[in-house]
């Protein structure tokens, strides 16, 4: 059922009308249809966004019972374009339509994306292209060609404020519901990583049984401490004015894929967390008040505790006002984002503390 051809097939398909006569039907003066979209470019580091969305695109482009006949799949690190093209070149088999899955297309060499560009934009292909790629220089006509005739879906990390919702959609799929608490709690211990944080969710929903409902304590029993552990690690450095120390472990957190801003909003909340446990230990409250205070982090007090010993003093206006800067730095563009966390890190290591010169808590557990 293949048909090879050198860049375009002779008969019916070269013959199409292009241009303004492609509004046209067959008969003249008969209005087409819009054309639907023939390519489409999933692109974006979240994997599991891009899967999410190529299940969505193959519930919408071809029915199930038909799908072991009509979904091809290749690796465009492995496939040459040409090879791509012969594969777009198959018509369905007994089915309405046929896809073509290219996995890994950031791989495609420039030629070949040209090539690909060239095939795909003046006429539909018997099979529509599906491109799954982390990144697709918008600069080149390939990308162009994907805007204009087909459909680009971004794939790219979720912004923060929207990871509670995504946990509460993964919860329910999973026959669980979990609240807006225990939602932005979890978010917070694990970070940003959606592939982690279906592994947690799902983990919370074997660990809650029968119960429907995944409580904040649960999520505080059960999840991995995976970005707000190294925030406490990077914190302890800073009390002790190792900056080489921190700025190794923002780098880590920055790996694990944690946008900047929200690292900043990490330290900031961690920060508050550190004044509240001084008030608290110069009252020296009890443990009612310490839950009341620390709401759902009180399991946290006696880590919070070393950290402010750590520390020779707190100067909150003075922490506060340079993650206020940095913020304000990110967000107008004046410094990149990563400069302006690793220029915070440096500020906050700044000579003048004591504690320098005195071992925290981190010391006693073998850390540098």
């Amino acid at each position: 059922m293949t048909r090879r051809v050198p860049p375009r097939p002779a008969g019916p398909r070269a013959a199409a009308p292009r241009g303004r006569d492609a509004a046209r039907g067959p008969a003249s003066g008969t209005a087409a249809r819009p054309r639907e979209p023939h390519c489409y470019l999933l692109v974006g580091e979240e994997d599991v966004r891009a899967e999410e969305a190529l299940r969505a695109l193959l519930d919408e482009l071809v029915p199930v019972e038909w799908r072991a006949l009509n979904v091809d799949v290749v690796d465009a690190a492995e496939t040459p374009a040409r090879d791509i093209i012969t594969r777009c070149e198959t018509l369905p088999f007994l089915g309405p339509r046929r896809v073509l899955i290219v996995r890994r297309a950031e791989a495609l060499r420039a030629a070949d994306q040209d090539a690909l560009a060239s095939y795909l934009e003046p006429a539909p292909p018997p099979s529509a292209a599906v491109l799954v790629a982390e990144t697709l220089d918008r600069r080149r006509r390939l990308y162009a060609v994907i805007q204009r005739t087909g459909r680009v879906i971004p794939c790219g990390r979720l912004d923060p404020a929207a990871l509670p919702g995504w946990i509460r959609a993964r919860a329910q799929a999973e026959g669980k519901t979990i609240g807006p608490e225990a939602a932005r709690r979890l978010a917070l211990l694990v970070g940003g990583g959606l592939r982690e944080l279906g592994l947690e969710v799902a983990k919370l929903a074997a660990y809650t049984g029968d119960r429907r409902e995944i409580t904040a304590d649960d999520v505080e029993a059960i999840a991995s401490h995976v970005a707000e552990a190294t925030i406490f690690e990077l914190m302890d450095a800073v009390g002790r004015r190792r900056a080489g120390w921190a700025l190794g472990l923002l780098q880590t957190v920055l790996t694990m894929g944690e946008p900047p801003v929200r690292v900043l909003y990490m330290l900031e909340d961690h920060l508050r967390m550190l004044l509240r446990t001084a008030a608290l230990m110069r009252r020296r409250a009890g443990r009612a008040e310490q839950r009341d205070v620390l709401g759902n982090r009180a399991w946290l007090y006696a880590r919070y505790e070393e950290q402010v010993a750590a520390f020779d003093s707190l100067d909150p206006a003075g922490m506060l006002a340079l993650l206020l800067e940095t913020d304000a730095a990110i967000k107008t563009g004046v410094m990149a984002p990563r400069l302006a966390l690793e220029t915070l890190i440096v500020r906050l290591c700044a000579p003048g503390s004591a504690a320098a010169d005195r071992p925290a808590a981190g010391a006693r557990r073998g850390e540098p």
